[in-house]
């Protein structure tokens, strides 16, 4: 079943712009095909009742939990090439809430604003991978900020993945099994080269828990997946 992200009111479905599109042009969707219509963290069983023009009909809500029982925010190094849309798609697929990339000491590719076409790209592709595995709310994906920026943000669990601990250190298993549902976690990874023992400090200022990701050095995009998998399957545990 197709699904889509839109506005619910008085018993019809309202798609805007590429969700639009998406229905007509790339599914070619058809009167009387039922959809599923995701808005405000609440989805709907809908039915397409014409096209033109283009009629929803909510049918029911959906009961069923599809987001984990935490808000988990990955921050990360901004990465080179590809890597970047690999943790916010699949880290989307996994449950991630919020991605925010920023630059740090060993950033290699450094943006020349707050936004650019990439952030676009990451923002288009986290519709896409919510819509995919049906979602019920879409990540958001934030400007590039500092790394001292993302260390000053507010979260109920604050975790800093320092790859010097390799083989030591708090294990995420362990921290994943202690938090709380419903609390909002913060993940920070460093980029390719890993953070600097100055920004480690820093993130010990910001009373961060130090955590290690196992016996092997991973990379960046591997560790921010490899994070959020573990997260979130801990907190839909009953």
């Amino acid at each position: 079943m197709q699904h889509y992200f839109g506005t619910i009111a008085a018993g019809k479905a309202i798609l805007e712009g590429g969700e639009v599109h998406h229905l007509l042009n790339v599914k070619r969707s058809l009167p009387g095909e039922q959809i599923e219509v995701s808005d405000n963290n609440e989805v709907y069983l809908c039915v397409i009742r014409s096209i033109d023009p283009l009629q929803i009909d909510v049918l029911s809500k959906v009961e069923e939990k599809r987001e984990p029982d935490i808000d988990l925010t990955i921050a990360f190094g901004v990465l080179k090439g590809d890597h970047n849309d690999l943790i916010v798609l699949k880290g989307t697929e996994l449950g991630v809430s919020k991605f925010i990339p920023f630059t740090c000491e060993r950033t290699v590719v450094v943006p020349k604003g707050q936004e650019d076409n990439r952030i676009a790209r990451l923002r288009k592709i986290a519709v896409e991978g919510a819509a995919q595995c049906r979602r019920a709310a879409v990540p958001s994906v934030s400007s590039y900020k500092t790394l001292q920026e993302v260390l000053a943000m507010p979260a109920d669990v604050k975790i800093f993945a320092f790859e010097a601990l390799s083989g030591g250190g708090d294990s995420i298993f362990k921290i994943a099994k202690s938090i709380e549902k419903r609390k909002s976690v913060l993940v920070v990874i460093g980029p390719e080269g890993g953070f600097t023992h100055e920004e480690a400090r820093l993130a010990l200022d910001y009373d961060f828990q130090f955590v290690s990701l196992g016996r092997r050095i991973l990379r960046a995009e591997t560790a921010a997946l490899q994070v959020a998998a573990i997260l979130c399957a801990a907190s839909e545990e009953e």
